[in-house]
């Protein structure tokens, strides 16, 4: 689905010919989006100066028509032509720039993915696919309907010169969502690439969880027998010291009758004090040296730390490159979408809900502004979620690494250098959370916040808009008795 979209974009001026080559022929490159340009203009100067072909000189367009046609037609000039002058300003360097990077982060994440021995994991890869073809499908449906609707009413009114006013009208809201088309396209592969890291990242999650420190194993064998070589040397000491005491009793005995007896008893027990203290000695001893240590020996996935601290870095970098090019171009067609969604809802509850089919332009108009309202919500209601979910991604990252951290695993403990790094890339995401955000030129961020202000902001305008009375209008139109 993208690269239809890409061959339309290409076609119709907003990205140029082989714009992953630098070094290729500039005037084929930018050529339509020279000739597509100066084509619309021809049409838009046309119609306002030569006052042909516009629905705003028929004589069956009324007041309120003449305005919502104005008003369609001046917005989206100012939203073409700023699109594509920013088109021109930077497109062709950006993607190979990021074409560049991305493969640098592509062949680092299959290497890691080879060491935590992640490559026949592909359920979340397969479901990320269908959402993503499926979004695509449902956006080439509404743009379907949109330009469908358009050219027939068009072509039933103007015939073969129905191209004229179909550049003016309808092809510079098509030509925005293009854009935004290509920016959803490049944020949804660096949410992607967040999500194989946040995969990585919990790979050493578990292992952290499942995996213990070193563990100190005894040979029972060989501990059986120290045991046996320990009792052996206790009865044979045993033995020596019963007959050195029957002798030592027997001398004494024949030198000294009463007294000297005492003093042999005496040392006879400080012998065996001192004969059973070496014993205990012996028996507490042990010698450590012939008992092996040995760690889990199963797969391990911490060693990728370093390089899935250096990958985050480069996928926020990336993602601040791709706003850089993409942010700029929301602006306009923000302001379009809530321009063209505060009147659709005017025209439709104060004008189509009361005078509905009394007028085929006026109708024309009126469906025209709900359609393409409704076509821009859709894609600017994209863009925000999947700049949301980069984010969000992206701040899973540092929750998995804290999380990492207070079950201390043993390669954490055995290693400051783990430790340190983990603490550094918790406490730089914090700060870059506070730097950067996908945003429109800082004007405001592109995430679910953005809905609530429009819709706060929208509100205020419609309660005002709403409290005009339009039947006077309407009635000296014809439109009313």
């Amino acid at each position: 689905m993208i690269q239809i979209m890409n061959l339309f974009s290409m076609v119709i001026g907003l990205i140029p010919f082989n714009r992953q080559q630098l070094d290729t022929n500039v005037v084929l490159d930018y050529a339509m989006m020279v000739v597509v340009p100066v084509l619309y203009l021809a049409c838009y100067l046309g119609i306002n100066f030569m006052h042909a072909f516009g629905l705003i000189f028929l004589d069956s367009c009324n007041s309120v028509c003449r305005l919502s046609s104005n008003l369609f037609m001046h917005l989206g000039a100012f939203l073409y032509l700023t699109v594509t002058m920013m088109s021109i300003y930077r497109r062709k360097q950006f993607f190979i720039e990021f074409e560049a990077r991305l493969n640098e982060i592509d062949d680092v994440i299959v290497k890691c993915r080879r060491v935590a021995e992640l490559d026949k994991i592909r359920v979340t890869a397969v479901k990320h696919s269908v959402t993503y073809h499926f979004t695509w499908l449902f956006l080439f449906c509404v743009f379907a309907f949109a330009l469908y609707y358009d050219i027939k009413e068009l072509y039933m009114t103007f015939g073969t010169y129905a191209i004229i006013p179909f550049m003016v009208s309808s092809f510079p809201y098509m030509a925005g969502s293009i854009i935004q088309g290509e920016f959803i396209y490049h944020v949804s592969v660096i949410s992607e690439r967040f999500e194989q890291i946040n995969t990585l990242f919990e790979k050493i999650n578990k292992e952290a969880r499942h995996r213990h420190g070193p563990i100190t194993v005894f040979d029972i064998e060989s501990e059986g027998k120290k045991q046996d070589e320990r009792k052996n040397t206790n009865q044979t000491l045993e033995s020596k010291t019963t007959i050195g005491n029957e002798q030592k009793l027997a001398n004494e005995m024949k030198r000294q009758k009463a007294a000297m007896g005492q003093q042999g008893q005496g040392q006879q027990k400080n012998d065996d004090d001192d004969m059973d203290t070496s014993n205990d000695e012996d028996e507490d001893d042990f010698d450590y040296d012939n008992g092996s240590v040995t760690e889990n020996t199963g797969i391990t996935s911490e060693a990728n730390l370093p390089d899935l601290f250096k990958l985050h870095d480069k996928i926020l970098s990336l993602s601040v490159l791709t706003n850089g090019e993409f942010g700029p171009q929301c602006v306009p067609y923000m302001a379009a979408c809530f321009v063209i969604s505060i009147f659709g809802i005017f025209l439709e509850t104060k004008v189509n809900f009361i005078v509905s089919g009394k007028s085929r332009l006026l109708d024309y108009v009126t469906y025209l502004y709900v359609i393409w309202s409704f076509t821009s919500m859709v894609v600017a209601y994209i863009v925000l979620r999947l700049c949301c979910n980069a984010n969000n991604h992206s701040k899973q990252s540092a929750m998995i690494v804290h999380e990492i951290m207070q079950k201390k695993p043993a390669f954490m403990l055995s290693n400051d250098l783990f430790y340190n790094k983990m603490k550094s890339f918790t406490l730089q995401f914090l700060h870059w959370e506070g730097y950067f955000q996908f945003n429109g030129i800082g004007l405001f961020a592109l995430d679910y916040t953005f809905i609530f202000s429009t819709v706060s902001a929208a509100t205020s305008y419609l309660i005002v808009l709403l409290q005009f009375d339009m039947s006077a209008i309407l009635r000296n139109e014809g439109l009313m008795n």
